[in-house]
């Protein structure tokens, strides 16, 4: 099983007080889906190759979300939450009812500072008088070639984006990669 070692949300690190915080039910459900992920999803791929399986092993464990990878042709339009505007993105998995959006990395190929900026244009992206994102997940590893924390770095990011991030609250999940470094 994927270990969880660290879980920080932005509403413990800012100082305002009118954002709602990140459910604590929603979190744990996240975080147990995240622990209940096999060591095994990992086997057979190198530290510097993504790992498509850890996001689909985490969706099996939060069936009220929409998955990216659950449609024909591997996008869920569901997740695709800007189409309507014209834009071609996409979140990793998507509780419209409770305007959750969850991110997650495997490696740092990809720019945290990107799916915050997804979170943000989630919340400023109405649908029937609410934001469609208010509240985002970022699930990042603490341990990225044996020595980069993306855990550590998203907080940065947050700290740093963080008076000018409009969302009720962002939640980091840092999990230990169990591949070999």
């Amino acid at each position: 099983m994927v270990v969880v070692e660290e879980v920080t949300k932005l509403s413990e690190r800012r100082t305002q007080t009118s954002s709602e915080a990140f459910p604590d039910d929603s979190l744990a459900s996240i975080r147990s889906a995240v622990e209940a992920v096999p060591a095994s999803v990992f086997d057979g791929s190198t530290k510097h190759t993504e790992v498509g399986g850890f996001d689909a092993a985490i969706a099996d464990g939060l069936s009220q979300y929409e998955y990216e990878g659950d449609a024909a042709g591997g996008y869920n339009p569901n997740c695709k939450l800007w189409s309507h505007q014209g834009f071609n993105y996409s979140v990793d998995l998507y509780d419209a009812d409770a305007r959750i959006a969850i991110e997650v990395e495997k490696s740092e190929r990809k720019n945290v500072s990107d799916d915050l900026l997804k979170f943000q244009k989630g919340y400023r992206t109405q649908k029937d008088g609410r934001p469609k994102i208010e509240f985002g997940c970022l699930v990042v590893p603490v341990n990225y070639l044996g020595r980069h924390n993306l855990y550590q770095h998203s907080l940065t990011k947050l700290d740093f984006m963080k008076g000018v991030l409009f969302i009720d609250d962002v939640a980091v999940i840092g999990y230990r990669d169990p591949r070999p470094d």
